[in-house]
């Protein structure tokens, strides 16, 4: 089985989500998440009796409390009213009150419900993600016990540039998987179209080509491995349609395998624990400081970064870079 690093970066996300709208810290998983939604009611009737049980006793208290000092502050008429006086006011408050205090303590636990409730109305787009993550997550763990596997991977370089005509800052990755086959950034999509949603980000070819291309700077120029080629991979989920972008393969998750049964060889152990090693911080902040020389550099036949989906290498001019200090950050999810 291949060595995990990290976890689902929809997952986190999502976690991180619905903490914030109320669901318990205590909930550190999706499944745990789900589990607290299904026990959410039982567990808010179980603190209403508890809160119902707590105000008995302090009722009880108080009525012995005023029945023990009316005695006394029978015998004291003279001074002004007692304790026995004040146990009687909070006893009638308490009594009249009872339902509003319990739901006032029950307000945490409603808010939570309401935010469970809304999970998968609300949340859905980000729970396809989490739920496509782990159908890859249970595929590439499959591979050897000489690969890796690094989930959530985000890089980010102090200087932008243009790449394909958008700023290229920062880039997460859903997967980065490392062997002796090579370095795969790839990116995860649980859709059941090609079509982008959303005309203002790149499309999941675009996301995987602009990682991989970040990615094999940094091995090169920070890292110094100038050998390590990168390939954009884009695994789909649940469709059969496949798309098309330059220097990125398109598959289902279950075709990436035997995809890379077939390919060779081409990585040391050596190299390999050296990349795994770079990346496990999950979190790679770098300034190379080096322009590109050329993406002919990368070029594989049979279609990595650098080459075509159909193996044809694209020109150095169609991908332009323009080094410029960016005022803010683009994050590609």
């Amino acid at each position: 089985m291949a060595i995990l690093i990290g976890g689902s970066g929809a997952g986190d996300d999502l976690i991180r989500k619905l903490h914030d709208s109320g669901v318990s810290r205590s909930c550190t998983t999706i499944r745990e998440v789900m589990e607290r939604r299904g026990a959410i009611d039982q567990a808010i009737e179980h603190e209403r009796q508890r809160q119902n049980e707590l105000i008995e006793r302090e009722m009880r208290s108080l009525r012995a409390r005023a029945a023990r000092h009316g005695v006394i502050d029978a015998l004291l008429f003279f001074r002004r009213p007692g304790k026995g006086a004040d146990y009687r006011r909070r006893l009638a408050h308490l009594k009249v009150n009872r339902d509003a205090i319990v739901d006032n303590q029950l307000m945490s636990l409603y808010r939570e419900k309401d935010a469970l409730d809304r999970l998968t109305r609300e949340y859905r787009s980000e729970l396809k993600g989490y739920y496509g993550e782990l159908l890859v997550m249970d595929t590439l763990k499959r591979l050897s016990d000489d690969y890796y596997v690094i989930g959530d991977v985000r890089m980010t370089r102090e200087a932008g540039h243009r790449f394909d005509g958008r700023m290229l800052k920062s880039v997460r990755v859903d997967h980065v998987v490392v062997g002796p086959k090579g370095v795969y950034c790839i990116e995860t999509k649980h859709w059941n179209t090609l079509k982008n949603k959303d005309a203002d980000k790149p499309t999941p070819g675009e996301q995987a080509r602009r990682a991989s291309h970040l990615l094999y700077k940094y091995l090169k120029f920070v890292c110094g491995l100038t050998g390590v080629k990168v390939m954009g991979i884009v695994l789909y989920t649940n469709t059969i349609i496949k798309g098309k972008e330059d220097f990125v393969r398109f598959m289902r998750h279950d075709e990436f395998l035997g995809y890379l049964a077939a390919r060779p060889d081409n990585i040391d152990g050596a190299t390999v624990r050296l990349i795994v090693e770079r990346l496990k911080g999950r979190d790679i902040a770098f300034d190379d400081s080096v322009r590109e020389e050329s993406l002919r550099e990368y070029v594989e036949e049979d279609g990595g970064v650098g080459t075509s989906a159909d193996g044809a290498g694209a020109p150095e001019a169609d991908l332009p870079e323009e080094d410029f200090a960016a005022d803010g950050d683009e994050e590609i999810t």
